[in-house]
């Protein structure tokens, strides 16, 4: 009978611990606090920003993170984040590239590229003035492609807004060129009249 009676109070007094450690983990672990509403999104393989209309693509490779953003009720906002880690200006270190798709709440939207090149234990951001996109259906009004052989480049694209949006108006072009840390600009180019400056790559 104390067998019976001590193997009883055994078992209870397992099943006790046992239940006292699940309700401690529960109330104690840390509570996860949001950065003003970013999601960070893990992946194997990062995925690879869309490709616009006409294949036009441009020119970064597969980006090495990729941040996701919850939209507002007008699903207006950044929407996805894209980050490279590229030596751009050959000093053999990383430098870094931001890429943020910015939602309007319409037809429209745009990239927004930031350019960072890394100085000791900080990033510099070298970025041009006017450095996004200007994205609509069915046309682009500013793009931007960028190149990296021999010297890391990008060319910018643009076009002013027609008495409508489809209407088409002669598009100029700008190169930047780095060298260092210090671009160099290449003057405007006059194109061709065009509703999508996308063709013009």
């Amino acid at each position: 009978m104390n067998k019976s009676r001590n193997f009883l109070l055994f078992v209870s007094f397992i099943l006790l611990c046992v239940l006292g450690l699940v309700v401690y983990k529960k109330y104690n672990q840390p509570e996860e606090i949001p950065l003003q509403n970013e999601q960070v999104i893990t992946v194997d393989k990062p995925a690879l920003a869309p490709v616009a209309k006409h294949g036009f693509s441009d020119g970064l490779p597969t980006p090495d993170s990729t941040i996701t953003y919850k939209q507002d009720e007008f699903s207006m906002g950044p929407s996805t984040k894209y980050i490279y880690y590229i030596d751009i200006n050959k000093d053999g270190t990383p430098d870094k590239i931001t890429k943020t798709f910015v939602e309007t709440g319409n037809a429209h939207s745009y990239y927004k590229y930031t350019i960072e090149i890394k100085k000791g234990e900080e990033y510099i951001d070298i970025t041009p003035n006017n450095f996004t996109t200007i994205n609509g259906e069915p046309c682009d009004l500013q793009q931007i492609q960028f190149s990296f052989v021999p010297q890391f480049r990008a060319k910018l694209i643009y076009r002013e807004l027609g008495d409508s949006w489809l209407q088409p108006t002669v598009a100029k072009q700008k190169t930047f060129i780095l060298n260092d840390t210090n671009w160099k600009t290449y003057d405007e180019t006059e194109l061709r009249p065009v509703c999508d400056v996308k063709e013009l790559f």
